[in-house]
């Protein structure tokens, strides 16, 4: 199992080092899957800020991604593994909305929509200390229901 993932580490992956909270989440789970970090990162760079429209969670997207590599099928007719894949997404969501109250990007933001006219710099300009000093928190609870949800599986 990887490192737990903590508010620091999740904010100097993201304001120092200058990855989204998709990356944030999904290299920290890439090894417990049997991703390549290299190619998580890649994979899950387009996620970030709700796909940069405020919609579901960039750090919600990745762990989705994350529960797909262990639950997820490539079969046709899969319907049991679809409903446990199903189930296992919905337990995640859950377990997030319980503690943050939301899976939308606007709204843990408190309403800023990187989609709006201006407010891709305005979310930006804090860093740390603005608009997105939540969103380490946001990470670092996807990460630990994640690693509490996977602690017995074994790699995809």
């Amino acid at each position: 199992m990887a490192e737990k993932m903590t508010i620091e580490k999740a904010r100097d992956f993201m304001m120092g080092q200058g990855f989204h909270c998709s990356q944030c989440v999904l290299s920290h789970t890439a090894e417990m899957v049997g991703l390549d970090r290299d190619l998580a990162l890649k994979l899950s760079a387009g996620l970030g800020g709700g796909c940069f429209h405020g919609d579901t969670c960039g750090a919600v997207s990745a762990a989705v991604i994350t529960l797909d590599m262990v639950y997820g099928f490539n079969k046709p007719n899969s319907g049991e593994q679809n409903t446990k894949m199903v189930e296992k997404i919905a337990e995640f969501e859950k377990r997030f909305i319980e503690k943050h109250g939301s899976l939308l990007c606007r709204e843990l933001l408190g309403g800023h929509d990187f989609s709006q006219p201006g407010e891709s710099e305005k979310i930006m300009a804090g860093g740390a200390t603005g608009i997105l000093k939540n969103c380490p928190t946001y990470c670092t609870t996807v990460c630990d229901i994640l690693d509490d949800m996977l602690k017995d599986v074994k790699k995809a």
